[in-house]
């Protein structure tokens, strides 16, 4: 797990990239936390979550837990709020029904982890499907989409907040 202290916030902003992300989906997430990132204690990434596969047959135990550990679900952010508040902020450049599906499990898998944890979930993009959107509010999803200038690909977006 990579963790990024609220004071480092500027640094994190000023990354072309974060741990574990599509290059695809980070610059929405990157102005996502450039606007909200002081409402959380931490941004963790590269969080695992749920159960991961066990390999049968003729491995090493170490192996064996690597591999359990490499497939488990990884949400791409979680802003976490002292002491059990955490919200799961899922990245994608064009929010589908598929993106609710997915972060609706990775909350799911995250309580039943941390039972004692508040869970809210995010989801970031640059466009949406109208019935992406319905599902997300249905489910409880905050969707924030941004609008990127073409011309300037690490330009700021504009924000279109929508529950």
């Amino acid at each position: 797990m990579d963790t990024f202290p609220r004071a480092e916030l500027n640094r994190l902003t000023d990354r072309t990239g974060y741990p574990g992300i599509n290059q695809e989906e980070w610059r929405s997430l990157r102005e996502y936390i450039r606007r909200h990132g002081t409402e959380y204690d931490e941004l963790r990434f590269n969080v695992r979550i749920g159960i991961g596969i066990t390999l049968q047959g003729d491995y090493t135990e170490k192996f064996v837990k690597d591999w359990e550990e490499r497939t488990k679900m990884r949400p791409d952010c979680i802003g976490f709020v002292y002491p059990n508040v955490a919200t799961i902020i899922e990245a994608k450049v064009q929010w589908t029904n598929h993106a609710v599906w997915q972060v609706s499990d990775y909350r799911d898998r995250y309580q039943h982890d941390h039972p004692g944890d508040v869970v809210h979930v995010i989801g970031v993009a640059e466009a949406y499907t109208e019935n992406a959107r319905q599902l997300s509010s249905d489910k409880g999803i905050k969707l924030f989409i941004y609008a990127f200038p073409p011309e300037d690909p690490l330009a700021g977006g504009t924000e279109d907040a929508r529950s």
